[in-house]
């Protein structure tokens, strides 16, 4: 069955409009009470376009507030499924407004795409925006992406320039790790930074606008983002992206597996895949990504470059949260939790502790057989999140056992007081939380011997302690990590293997100074030279 197209009146009397698709299914353009309100979504909307191409306009409520700022040169091409909407609009909105107007509903033809295209040819060095009725597009989203691909392809000249040539570099930002260190180190190893605040955008239309116009505006070479942040739900940033020739490059720094739940089927092959944990790069491989590699953490100095070494106040430190606070809570809301599963979070957690490996489903079912408790579903996003809650749940667990037998040599703890009061005790003495950019490294060199404690989702890369500590002139003694020996030769890293060793060796270097110090410049030389995230940047270049 054709859809149908369904005109009526709303309860305040204005036009409104509906679709039926037949066996029941109907979609409204437009509300059913006051489509005129629907105005106050372009409140403050700003048209930038040469070329603006209206996807979907329904009966044009939506435009009401924003056509009187309409540029009269813009060239309009009016896209609409329903030759009733084209027609409704044409004499509601664009009869009297000077601008070069082209209509295109479903039923055109050749003709009027060929029309387009003469019409484009006038405006070579246009910039084309996009304005989408998102209702009017969510029903026929195919029909749109295609004339939108069509009439993009019209004008938009790809970069010739080879991508390894390509230098100027712009950064999804919105104050989340690394993104302030990565656009510090991008003034200084590619053209750039231009930053793209992925956070200031009231609407997702809003968000697609703003960033089309960056795009054209700006003309990056590539675009990084920390975690697939400044990706939206849509999957429209990889589209637009890879409309104008510009490459992202997604650098997972968390297990990716939750963040993809949302994003991978708008991964394209106009995205590169970067991960700090080597584990996940058969994960990543199953995806469409042009590229996956591994790229370890690294260290910014400029964070680093007014700490004065002084005589350390704290015998131990550890400087981070106890895991138990309300990020658990959190993850336990994503999913179909029950009380009914702690036994298998107790029993898998302990089985991560030990043994590095990442949490796999088939490890949960088998520890649901185990104890006889049916789990309430099967599917990929509940079980993606109930391991992330068992690793949560085992970091937690492994910074208590390594860090509760230090507390007879002066263990104290930086960040999440009450966390930690609740993990080690009422007599742990506890420091409030820090600012990780401002006033961590003074916490550092306050220390004689920082504990490093990877977390549970990192089996063989490392933290963003080990790179820090050193530079703050102090010592850290970590965990054991396959990766640490890669990264750092014997003399630069003081690493232990279980709970005995961390003790024997903690007391040992709190007793060795000399020792201590010649670990600690070792390590800074070797972060200079091969472990800032400008080299992590030279990385990224040349992978392009």
């Amino acid at each position: 069955m054709q859809p149908l197209l369904q005109l009526f009146t709303a309860a305040n009397g204005s036009a409104s409009a509906r679709v039926s698709f037949g066996n029941d299914v109907v979609r409204h353009l437009h509300s059913t009470i006051d489509p005129d309100a629907e105005a106050a979504v372009f409140n403050g909307f700003e048209f930038f376009g040469d070329v603006i191409v209206f996807a979907g306009i329904g009966l044009g409520w939506h435009l009401t507030d924003a056509m009187p700022k309409l540029p009269d040169a813009a060239l309009c091409i009016v896209v609409d499924y329903f030759p009733e909407c084209i027609s409704y609009c044409k004499d509601t909105f664009f009869k009297y407004k000077p601008n070069t107007v082209v209509y295109l509903s479903g039923q055109s033809d050749a003709d009027a795409i060929k029309n387009i295209e003469n019409l484009c040819k006038t405006k070579p060095q246009a910039k084309l925006q996009i304005i989408k009725h998102p209702a009017s597009f969510f029903c026929f989203q195919e029909f749109y992406h295609k004339i939108i691909e069509q009439i993009a392809s019209f004008y938009i000249v790809k970069k010739a320039t080879p991508l390894w040539l390509r230098k100027k570099a712009a950064l999804f930002f919105g104050n989340f790790f690394l993104e302030k260190e990565l656009s510090n180190a991008l003034k200084t190893s590619s053209e750039g930074p231009l930053l793209f605040n992925y956070t200031a955008h009231k609407s997702t239309f809003d968000f697609e606008c703003a960033f089309s116009k960056f795009i054209q505006t700006e003309s990056p070479d590539f675009i990084l983002s920390i975690n697939m942040n400044g990706f939206d739900s849509n999957g429209e940033i990889g589209i637009i992206a890879a409309r104008y020739g510009v490459p992202i490059i997604v650098w997972f720094v968390d297990d990716p597996r939750p963040i993809l739940l949302a994003h991978k089927s708008h991964i394209s092959p106009n995205t590169i895949a970067l991960c700090w944990e080597k584990s996940f790069l058969p994960f990543l491989r199953k995806f469409n990504f042009r590229m996956v590699e591994y790229v370890p953490l690294a260290c910014d100095p400029s964070l680093f470059s007014n700490i004065q070494p002084s005589k350390p106040e704290t015998p131990i430190g550890f400087v981070g949260t106890a895991m138990v606070d309300s990020s658990a809570g959190n993850i336990r809301s994503k999913f179909l939790w029950s009380p009914s599963y702690v036994p298998i979070v107790e029993f898998c957690s302990d089985q991560l502790v030990k043994n590095k490996n990442i949490l796999c489903p088939d490890a949960i079912v088998t520890a649901a057989s185990m104890f006889g408790i049916q789990l309430a579903f099967s599917d990929e996003k509940n079980m993606t999140w109930l391991i992330s809650y068992i690793t949560h749940y085992a970091s937690m667990k492994k910074r208590k056992s390594l860090l509760q037998p230090l507390l007879p040599f002066g263990l104290e703890t930086f960040g999440d007081p009450l966390g930690w009061k609740t993990l080690l005790g009422n007599t742990v003495p506890t420091h409030d939380n820090i600012d990780y950019r401002h006033g961590i490294g003074a916490i550092y060199n306050s220390i004689q011997v920082n504990i490093n404690i990877t977390s549970c989702q990192m089996p063989s890369t490392v933290n963003q302690r080990v790179f820090d500590i050193p530079m703050a002139n102090s010592f850290v003694l970590s965990d054991k990590q396959s990766d640490l020996l890669e990264l750092f030769d014997m003399n630069e890293i003081a690493f232990f293997e279980n709970q005995s060793e961390l003790v024997d060796m903690a007391k040992f270097y709190l007793s060795h100074e000399i020792q201590r110090e010649a670990i600690v410049n070792a390590a800074r030389k070797r972060i200079l030279l091969d472990h800032t995230y400008e080299n992590r940047v030279e990385k990224i270049l040349s992978l392009l």
